[in-house]
């Protein structure tokens, strides 16, 4: 996936606020900027209203998420606000681009 499309996505979890739930994962560090207390698991897209968030931003997210996440869990680091997928039960956080 290109970053440019990664970036969009990381700017729409900002733009909706998301993930809703204040769910912290500990024990997981953001591959990004190293923090361990500010992963927050990302809803999937059943999980989330149409309503609330608009029949065009919610298909975006529905096509991304299929798109990087085939069974694993997409996070966001609520520091740095980079978008992960996180493998082995919640334990590793693997990063969508490298820099």
């Amino acid at each position: 996936m290109e970053l440019a499309t990664i970036e969009q996505f990381r700017n729409l979890v900002l733009k909706l606020g998301l993930p809703r739930t204040d769910m912290v994962l500990f024990g997981v560090i953001c591959p990004y900027c190293g923090k361990n207390d500010r992963i927050r698991p990302l809803e999937p897209p059943e999980e989330l209203n149409e309503e609330d968030l608009g029949w065009t931003d919610m298909d975006f997210y529905r096509r991304i998420w299929s798109e990087l996440q085939p069974k694993d869990v997409l996070a966001v680091c609520k520091f740095c606000h980079n978008i992960m997928q996180l493998q082995g039960e919640a334990k590793k956080a693997i990063p969508l681009y490298e820099w």
